[in-house]
């Protein structure tokens, strides 16, 4: 999710929400290995180290490229039992999450099940449509690279509340679609794409009205399984193991870390929920871009249209380009959620997987919000060097 969280609704409805036990992390006995042999590795390491000691939780990354492969984490998992963060921990990967929904949706037009040029209204009610503002007329395509103009619903302070009220309810597309009812979307003038979650949930309803199928259910078994995903869950739909990673934020502005690992924020529904570690991640890209053994090549070119969003982000069809103003580019997708963030990157030009997770939310505002973007900036450049 790259909105804005109403931190504000946060603050002041936080002592009357409902609470949630929460199941502290456990220590993770790391079966999946890499060869450790980057020539960059003690840089590395060093900023790593350098941010949580600037106050970010733990860090898990993963890079692979032409100097060879780095796995490490630092760090905590768990604050509250001292658990060391290890790249074999399970984290939050937000809205990563649509960019896997992207794939399936390809591997769907690819086995003839669908078109990625239909119009949304073949497979979602009337009813629903019309009272989406920009809706009419919209494609799955348009809804996959954020060219409807639609409302995105997270942005609605209701929604928030609606969170915290009830932080571990298991929303369906039926909840969620309301808090973007009757809301005016986004004039796409100055840039042509606007993103928002909400186009992600109607992508899902149009995947499982085309197949008569659960998303989550296709998802598993047309992607993680076949990769050996085994350490990828989806909130929503499958429990949340212990060998997850706890997800802070700094809930109050004092400086402090709450513990929001509770708060599903909607997940389950295409546009986050999906937890995962650095190992499935990389497997999952490499197969996406590396060998090229997930999507045709037909696919990967359709994917990789790009719309222009933002000054250094654009859209593409289920997945993103970033850092364009470095030496090079990189394409994959960014997640940010109230305690979680996450970034999968393939590098082109460089044949390079980066993946990185941080159990801080960095998409409100807090003082380690830009100590997170610091950390981004320096482990990017270290690894385009």
């Amino acid at each position: 999710m790259r909105s804005t969280l109403m931190i504000a609704a946060l603050l002041l409805f936080t002592a009357s929400c409902k609470r949630a036990e929460i199941v502290h992390s456990t220590e993770v006995t790391c079966g999946d290995s890499l060869p450790q042999n980057h020539k960059r590795a003690a840089e590395f390491r060093q900023i790593i180290d350098k941010y949580v000691k600037l106050g970010l939780p733990g860090i898990s990354l993963l890079v692979q490229d032409s100097n060879g492969t780095y796995t490490d984490a630092a760090g905590y998992a768990d604050l509250g039992k001292r658990i060391r963060f290890s790249p074999c921990h399970s984290s939050k990967a937000a809205s990563i999450t649509k960019h896997m929904v992207g794939v399936l949706a390809f591997k769907l037009q690819e086995q003839g099940v669908l078109d990625l040029d239909d119009p949304i209204s073949k497979y979602i009610s009337a009813d629903i449509l019309k009272r989406l503002d920009k809706a009419e007329g919209k494609s799955i395509r348009q809804c996959m690279n954020h060219t409807t103009g639609i409302y995105d619903l997270i942005t609605n302070s209701d929604y928030y509340l609606a969170v915290l009220n009830n932080p571990i309810k298991r929303w369906t597309p039926e909840d969620l679609l309301p808090f973007a009812y009757d809301k005016p979307g986004y004039p796409l003038d100055t840039y042509k794409a606007y993103y928002s979650n909400t186009n992600t949930v109607l992508v899902i309803l149009c995947l499982e009205k085309a197949t008569g199928r659960s998303h989550a259910e296709m998802l598993r078994n047309m992607i993680w399984q076949p990769l050996g995903m085994n350490s990828t869950y989806y909130q929503g739909h499958d429990e949340i193991p212990s060998s997850a990673a706890q997800g802070y934020f700094d809930l109050h502005s004092n400086g402090g870390l709450s513990n929001v690992s509770n708060l599903t924020t909607g997940s389950g529904n295409g546009y986050g929920g999906v937890f995962s570690n650095v190992y499935d991640l990389h497997r999952f890209h490499r197969a996406l871009f590396a060998e090229k053994t997930l999507l045709s090549q037909a696919s990967l070119d359709e994917m990789l249209q790009w719309v222009q969003e933002d000054e250094d982000f654009f859209t593409g069809v289920g997945a993103i380009k970033k850092f364009t103003k470095m030496q090079t580019y990189g394409v994959g997708h960014t997640g940010r959620d109230l305690g979680y963030s996450a970034n999968l990157f393939w590098f082109p030009e460089r044949r390079a997987i980066m993946t990185f997770f941080v159990n801080y939310g960095t998409n409100g505002e807090s003082d380690l919000r830009q100590v997170f973007r610091d950390f981004e900036r320096d482990i990017t450049d270290a690894m385009l060097r």
